[in-house]
């Protein structure tokens, strides 16, 4: 779908994927940040189905508590979801410092749903979010058996109480990229930077090895 910027013009696409059927949703514009209203319902009735559907005409000004928003981005944009309630501005301040755009999940089960229909640079979350234990998350059981292809795409960092900090065999045997410690979560910053940044390069090494290969 195409959705024209009721206040700066812009033309935003949505995704099929993304759109709920047959339902109004709310998006915000990612160049001028102006929150808007689809109302598919709208719809012109002339609109052939095989056509783009043009959806200027259905798209009202309009700040909406109660729907979940479709986050739009651009193309370089850096997106996290933060899923640790007890750290969550420490989350904040390093991941923005770091260049991110933040998105949260209200529960485990919402944060699944997101997964699925996103792809995320980055996801964190406490060993005990939603109230759970990683042995009954389904967060983490989501996260544990994605696809590869998803997986080395995502960097995942999960904190708790008994984790040794930047321990890659202990993230290795919990399927992420990162464990942090909850009482080292003041050196997050830090932490994160280091993580992050070696990760990227492995996998840089890892894509460069693998296009030479032409496996990629």
């Amino acid at each position: 779908m195409q959705v024209e910027c009721s206040s700066c013009a812009k033309e935003i696409n949505i995704p099929d994927n993304k759109i709920p059927k047959g339902q109004a949703f709310s998006l915000t514009c990612p160049s001028c940040k102006t929150k808007m209203r689809v109302d598919q319902h709208l719809k012109p009735a002339a609109s052939h189905p095989a056509e783009s559907l043009d959806a200027s005409s259905m798209v009202v000004d309009e700040e909406f508590e109660d729907e979940e928003e479709i986050e739009i981005y651009d193309e370089h944009d850096k997106i996290a979801l933060i899923l640790d309630r007890k750290n969550d501005e420490l989350w904040t301040n390093a991941l923005t410092e770091l260049e991110y755009k933040l998105q949260r999940a209200k529960s485990p089960e919402h944060a699944v749903h997101k997964l699925r229909f996103n792809q995320y640079h980055v996801v964190v979350f406490h060993e005990k979010f939603g109230d759970t234990t990683l042995e009954t998350s389904p967060l983490y059981e989501y996260i544990r058996d994605m696809t590869m292809d998803t997986r080395r795409k995502t960097f995942v960092a999960l904190v708790g109480d008994n984790f040794k900090t930047l321990d890659n065999m202990e993230a290795l045997a919990y399927s992420v990229n990162l464990v942090i410690n909850q009482k080292e979560m003041d050196q997050l910053e830090t932490i994160l930077k280091k993580s992050i940044g070696d990760n990227d390069t492995f996998y840089k090494v890892y894509r460069e090895t693998m296009t030479a290969l032409g496996k990629l």
